[in-house]
């Protein structure tokens, strides 16, 4: 079983995870908790350049473990892409998956993070507040088996029993409703981002003023690459194009 968790930072994920592990294995499930931090947190410094292997690493250990054991992803997972990516290691093994979607209003989410020594700057948190694809609004494959709000009390009891329940269903995996106009979404998604991502570059000082132009260029031709390239995962290509601007 995949029990896939997303929300954004502050939302209560790790706690959540940890508790709902503790009654799972109570169950005598074999569980583990698993996401990106366990990686992230092994490098001594954090640098943008590490993201790519962490993803990958993350990824290769849930599929491991996923062959004997539930899997608890606690993660922000906060685009569809990544949920998909999840949903298809599931697929993989045939096993069942859940998503579970923990929410909490924007006010707590920074209040959370100011108490913890705000690990993730507060302007980040309002950002992916933002962008973040709100599961199931889209896609039947991405609707929510649970959705939690973290301000209230939580019934892990339930919450179990459900899961239980769940893992006993034949798995469904519905296909991605074909859409004449996805290609364009996930390519105008993908400029926007971009074009974020430039401004701050800008912003920052990082270029000199000779150089803006270059690296607008270099946006141009990265777009004329995803957009012949059709049906493209958004967060590769926008770790991608931040690569690419790191090298330049």
């Amino acid at each position: 079983m995949l029990i896939i968790l997303t929300g954004l930072p502050g939302a209560g994920k790790s706690t959540f995870s940890k508790n709902l592990a503790k009654i799972l294995s109570k169950n005598n499930i074999d569980v583990i908790v698993l996401g990106s931090d366990l990686i992230r947190e092994s490098f001594p410094i954090w640098k943008e350049k590490y993201e790519e292997f962490i993803r990958k690493a993350t990824y290769s250990l849930i599929d491991n473990a996923l062959k004997d054991y539930w899997v608890i992803v606690d993660d922000t997972n906060y685009y569809n892409s990544m949920r998909r990516d999840l949903i298809n290691i599931a697929k993989k093994y045939n096993k069942n998956y859940a998503i579970i979607y923990l929410k909490a209003p924007l006010d707590v989410l920074i209040e959370r993070n100011i108490m913890r020594g705000e690990k993730i700057p507060n302007e980040v948190i309002k950002k992916m507040y933002e962008k973040f694809d709100e599961p199931g609004k889209k896609y039947k494959w991405d609707e929510p088996f649970l959705t939690i709000d973290t301000t209230k009390d939580i019934d892990f009891g339930n919450i179990t029993k459900k899961l239980i329940e769940k893992s006993k269903e034949i798995p469904e995996y519905y296909i991605e409703e074909e859409n004449k106009n996805k290609e364009d979404n996930i390519f105008d998604k993908i400029d926007k981002e971009t074009r974020k991502i430039i401004g701050n570059y800008i912003k920052s000082g990082k270029f000199d003023k000779d150089r803006i132009k270059d690296v607008v260029n270099l946006r141009k031709e990265f777009l004329k690459k995803i957009k012949k390239k059709g049906d493209v995962d958004i967060y590769k290509a926008i770790e991608e194009f931040k690569n690419m601007l790191e090298n330049f």
